[in-house]
């Protein structure tokens, strides 16, 4: 009897430190539990869009949105203050703007792709390109600092807030 008392007793502890390390484990990641066992979520609180341009010729936009992992192109739109987004260079700057929402820090693509070819950067560098103008609406690139790479086709992700 005292036997089978002693292993009841370590089989509830063992039970109490693995609750302890599983309930700390969600506290100190900030982890919910709905995310946890929700397979589609994955705390996004923003819509992505690629917004391809020729820096030569910013006249029109070509802007896709993401959707379940896959690009879905809206369209080539005119690149001015009407659209979702618009593009410019001005004294050596290039500007990005959201026009419709408030959006997060943008991603240059094609500069990071350039970085990670011809400058020998990895996923674990620096990439910060952008500095925020006003925060949710304005960001822009020094181009003497990241000069423009020689493609006619460049890409822009920008995440937009629901």
């Amino acid at each position: 009897m005292f036997k089978l008392s002693i292993a009841f007793n370590t089989l509830i502890l063992k039970h109490l430190k693995f609750s302890l390390f599983f309930l700390s484990l969600i506290a100190f990641t900030g982890c919910s539990l709905p995310g946890m066992v929700n397979p589609d979520s994955y705390g996004r609180d923003h819509q992505t869009y690629a917004v391809d341009f020729d820096p030569k010729n910013l006249s029109s936009i070509n802007i896709s949105k993401m959707n379940e992992g896959n690009w879905e192109n809206i369209g080539k739109v005119s690149n001015n203050g009407n659209s979702r987004f618009s593009i410019t260079i001005e004294n050596n700057y290039l500007i990005v703007e959201a026009n419709k929402a408030s959006m997060d820090l943008p991603t240059y693509q094609t500069w990071i792709n350039y970085a990670r070819q011809e400058l020998g950067y990895t996923i674990d560098s620096e990439y910060d390109v952008f500095d925020t103008i006003t925060e949710g609406w304005i960001y822009e690139i020094d181009l003497d600092k990241f000069p423009l790479v020689n493609e006619e086709n460049h890409r822009i992700l920008m995440y937009e807030f629901n």
